[in-house]
């Protein structure tokens, strides 16, 4: 089976706003850019097993299950690249709390389809073990986060 064919999101490359690079000063932007490719392919990889997993789930709650793990899998690529669109803290901030809530409940669902007998364990700690990447990945991108002049009005950043 080529397992590939389960991931829709598109290439990192394919954003033509990440290409740009001024002659001399890439140097400095290259750990932060390298940081959010590998959190976005990482995003991928988690979208994909989500993807294969939730086609596993068996039982009368499979369907609404399903949708919830792909609903949350498929938040986390858009996201980061969203973060990363504007290289504003506060959209940075935004972006990021909701890719971790996102994670977070795509993991409660993977979890709960394991205690309801919807998929086998082997499935569970497949998807589980791509969203333990997926953290490491994340704790290195935020650590490039700079809060910057604009203020939030909001008052939460």
């Amino acid at each position: 089976m080529d397992i590939d064919k389960f991931n829709s999101l598109p290439e990192w490359d394919d954003f033509r706003q990440f290409r740009h690079e001024e002659p001399g000063e890439d140097w400095k932007n290259k750990p932060k850019y390298l940081s959010a490719k590998n959190l976005y392919n990482q995003a991928r990889e988690v979208y994909k097993y989500a993807t294969i997993f939730s086609e596993t789930l068996t039982g009368e709650m499979a369907e609404s299950t399903k949708e919830l793990i792909l609903q949350n899998a498929m938040m986390l690529g858009p996201k980061i690249i969203g973060a990363e669109g504007g290289d504003i803290y506060i959209i940075r901030m935004e972006n990021a709390s909701i890719i971790r809530t996102n994670a977070i409940e795509l993991e409660t669902q993977i979890k709960a389809a394991y205690l309801y007998d919807q998929c086998g364990k082997a499935d569970r700690d497949i998807v589980i073990a791509e969203i333990e990447k997926f953290k490491v990945f994340f704790k290195d991108w935020v650590s490039f986060f700079q809060k910057d002049d604009i203020e939030d009005d909001w008052g939460l950043y």
